[in-house]
């Protein structure tokens, strides 16, 4: 014979209704009564309102989600960091303040999403992780011509073109990529406008940290040569600088200034901490906004790299 608890319709429905609103309790009111497990933390990008700096930000971040959303590219790229050590290349730079606060450089928290409605975390990584890319590549004119053209950027790429979408429509789904990093890291760059023809620039416009710097390498280092020309590959770089390496212009497409250089002239003209000091920290537009060099400090390239990169540009000197 059964316990008269299971012959009783009645308490057997109590029973289950006080367990359903334990589990309720528990794994919803009580996490609804921690803000910290939800509010959005000082890192969590904003798509309306204001910037840190107290400028308005535009419109067209919103609409750019929208947009991102609407075309799913939230099937080939997430926007999660996980703890993987593969996914280190995808963290915002880590950064120290003045008072000793680390920022960046980890995973990305719960709470980095608690203004995302819905959260994008993506679910297949068939691009790179995009959480952080307004960090690693902070030019709109480069997104733009990424989406036009992604293997104008990207010799390697298997991303389709968006050069379908109106011009207005790249512009916001650009804006809404800038916006995708960490917004408790103060922006701060050594970059510099080197003005329309980076070729008349001096090392005037070194920064200080970049005046003293020594080259560790020699032009005549036929590996150091031979790996750059393998990062140049890898990283796409004559998609801009053009596969002849004597830069583009107006007349070759390229949206604003500062142009990408002829390298064979860059190397009769800049110092090697000139140089390096580009490649580090990119250029920026007149405007102050990001060009179409990025810093690639930040976007991957160790400094060991970034002087074989230097390296190979000085060794071009007298060859054009």
């Amino acid at each position: 014979m059964g316990h008269k608890f299971e012959k009783n319709a009645a308490l057997l429905a109590l029973g289950a209704f006080l367990l359903l609103s334990f589990a309720v309790a528990i794994t919803v009111a009580l996490p609804l009564m921690q803000e910290d497990l939800y509010a959005a933390s000082p890192s969590s990008p904003r798509y309306e309102g204001m910037f840190n700096d107290g400028k308005p930000i535009s419109p067209q971040v919103a609409r750019g989600r929208q947009i991102y959303i609407r075309e799913g590219c939230f099937y080939c790229h997430t926007q999660q960091v996980r703890t993987l050590d593969n996914d280190a290349a995808f963290q915002a730079p880590a950064v120290t303040l003045d008072d000793g606060t680390v920022l960046g450089g980890r995973p990305t928290r719960p709470a980095d999403y608690g203004n995302d409605n819905p959260a994008l975390l993506g679910s297949q990584r068939t691009g790179p992780d995009l959480k952080y890319v307004g960090h690693r590549l902070p030019s709109k004119d480069w997104h733009i011509a990424h989406l036009i053209d992604p293997r104008s950027t990207e010799p390697n790429s298997i991303m389709p073109s968006y050069a379908h979408l109106p011009p207005d429509e790249l512009d916001a789904l650009a804006e809404y990529l800038l916006t995708l990093r960490d917004w408790a890291i103060p922006i701060k760059t050594l970059a510099k406008y080197p003005g329309p023809d980076i070729l008349a620039a001096t090392d005037d416009l070194l920064p200080e940290e970049y005046r003293n710097l020594q080259n560790p390498y020699s032009v005549d280092d036929a590996a150091v040569l031979a790996r750059a020309e393998a990062l140049i590959e890898a990283n796409g770089c004559l998609a801009c600088h053009g596969q002849d390496m004597r830069g583009k212009t107006a007349a070759d497409g390229w949206a604003s200034p500062p142009y990408p250089t002829n390298w064979y002239k860059a190397a009769e003209t800049h110092s090697e901490q000139f140089i390096f000091w580009v490649i580090s920290e990119g250029t920026l537009k007149e405007d102050g906004t990001g060009s179409g060099m990025p810093a690639w400090r930040l976007n991957g390239i160790s400094e060991e790299d970034r002087w074989a990169l230097t390296t190979y540009i000085k060794s071009l000197a007298g060859k054009e």
